[in-house]
């Protein structure tokens, strides 16, 4: 019985020793992993960034006149309505309660 037990207990030894060996390689080769995981990731961060900044310079003028002419329209169409409930306020006041009136309507039956 102390025979079965002294090589239960050797077979156990190399057991370990071999887990420990896996162990080892499996740590290095994960951080093999981690290592080219992190360089990967740099590598899409700067293709993100150098797409962006191609997509701002082809489009970033674009924009910016698009802006520019949306402020322009703003500001025209806020001249045009002051002007309008100058000359007419009394149409301006009617057409404002008419569209009140129609949104409690509407909100009144939901």
């Amino acid at each position: 019985m102390r025979a079965v037990s002294h090589a239960n207990g050797k077979d156990l030894a190399k057991e370990i020793s071999l887990l420990k060996a896996q162990l080892e390689e499996l740590t290095e080769s994960m951080s093999g992993t981690g290592h080219s995981m992190v360089a990967r990731g740099e590598e899409a961060v700067e293709e993100t960034i150098k797409s962006a900044r191609e997509l701002i310079a082809k489009y970033g003028d674009t924009a910016k006149a698009i802006a520019e002419d949306t402020i322009s329209l703003k500001n025209k169409a806020t001249d045009k309505l002051v002007e309008q409930t100058e000359a007419r306020p009394l149409t301006t006041l009617a057409a404002i309660v008419g569209i009140g009136f129609l949104a409690g309507w509407l909100c009144r039956r939901q």
